[in-house]
């Protein structure tokens, strides 16, 4: 047994034989003592054992030298309360502090995460579990100073205690961990509700950095409302800086204040958004726009179809960046008739489109402002006339504001 060892027994024994007599817990000599001998005699007996502890500490061993290589043992323990070095002087507390966390760094293999401000957050976890990885939205990549990296999303535990887990994502080469991104909500949630799927992850300068960033579209389920079985999409945006990624939750929030809940939000889309948000200037390719885009009916009316609804639709083919074709297509709920405009063809300039139709399936004319916004096409109609025939008053007038893609 090594003298470390005989002085922890030692030392353990003391303190037991101290409480007992400071407790009465002796034979029936010890118990008719007064109270001032009981404490006297506690500490003599523990004088005595610390002074025997320093008289083996000089002739067996000698403290081991701190920065010298080579030597053989274990270095004396640091920090310990009435404990002192080789040059008599009180250990510094914080030493130990520093040797446990380095012990327990190597132990785990891993650095701590950095998580934005500065923050050391949790561990990286040592192996992935292969069957929580999403496949069709994990990629190999080659990510800024990363190098070569493989892009990972990570399920949560779906059997686990907390069911708001939040997705994770990290960054692997091999079977390392590199990196994993913070949680944006409390508690490894979203504050979005419950997790449903990942819908799409891209890469791209988000801030003019010169860095691809990572932006992700995950979809969630607030259980609540009509729509509360519906998942939507909710974008996150996190900011390469380096050794980290800073997730940027104000940018975040703008676009996602674009994004309706019943929408068909692609990746794409929010690709525009971020260009036309965040002071990129102007676009010149609308491409992204193509699809059908409709009016908003409404979370009841969308989901539950409590009545018949109106139909309001645009659709849309862009080529060459603003070359656009199309029809407008209209329908009244109760009465479904019908109005349209067939083969509407012009170019985008500064995010505009006029044309000019001489018959909407009811004789009337007009001109369409055709608007793109951020995330929504909006269709003016100018100038409407409508033909004397017509005695149902019905036609394509009005403004409609195609907020939902198909």
């Amino acid at each position: 047994m090594n003298c470390r060892s005989k002085k922890s027994i030692k030392g353990t024994v003391g303190i037991v034989a101290a409480v007992m007599l400071l407790a009465g817990c002796g034979g029936n000599d010890i118990q008719s003592r007064s109270e001032d001998t009981e404490k006297d005699d506690a500490l003599q007996l523990q004088q005595n054992i610390e002074e025997q502890d320093r008289a083996e500490a000089g002739s067996e061993e000698q403290p081991a030298q701190s920065g010298q290589s080579g030597q053989q043992g274990q270095p004396e323990e640091q920090g310990q309360s009435g404990q002192q070095g080789q040059s008599g002087q009180p250990a510094q507390s914080g030493q130990q502090g520093q040797s446990e966390q380095a012990e327990r760094s190597d132990r785990q293999g891993q650095p701590p995460q950095q998580l934005p401000g500065g923050e050391s957050g949790d561990r990286l976890p040592g192996r992935l579990d292969a069957g929580r990885i999403l496949e069709e939205q994990s990629f190999q990549v080659k990510l800024n100073d990363w190098g070569e990296v493989r892009f990972v999303s990570y399920e949560p535990d779906h059997a686990g205690e907390n069911p708001l887990e939040d997705v994770t994502f990290y960054l692997l080469r091999g079977e390392e961990i590199l990196y994993q991104f913070p949680y944006i909500g409390t508690e490894d949630t979203s504050d979005y509700g419950m997790y449903y799927d990942v819908k799409f992850v891209m890469f791209t300068d988000t801030n003019a950095d010169g860095k691809e960033d990572v932006v992700i579209g995950a979809e969630y389920m607030t259980g609540a409302g009509p729509q509360g079985a519906i998942p939507h999409v909710v974008v996150r945006i996190y900011e390469d800086y380096g050794d980290h990624f800073t997730y940027n939750e104000g940018f975040s929030d703008k676009i996602n204040d674009y994004l309706p809940w019943e929408s068909n939000v692609l990746a794409k889309d929010v690709k525009r958004l971020i260009r036309l948000t965040g002071g990129n200037g102007p676009l010149t390719d609308y491409e992204s726009y193509s699809g059908i885009w409709r009016v908003s009916t409404g979370y009841v009316a969308a989901y539950e179809e409590t009545a018949p609804v109106s139909r309001n639709e645009l659709t849309c083919q862009i080529t060459n960046g603003n070359e656009f074709s199309g029809s407008l297509f209209t329908e009244q709920g109760m009465t479904q008739r019908i109005a349209s405009v067939d083969e509407i063809t012009g170019t985008i300039q500064n995010g505009e489109l006029f044309y000019d139709f001489t018959d909407d399936g009811w004789g009337g004319t007009g001109t369409l402002h055709i608007m793109f916004l951020p995330n929504q096409i909006n269709v003016d109609v100018l100038n409407y006339q409508m033909a004397e025939e017509n005695v149902s008053g019905y036609g394509i007038s009005g403004m409609y504001e195609m907020k939902i893609r198909e």
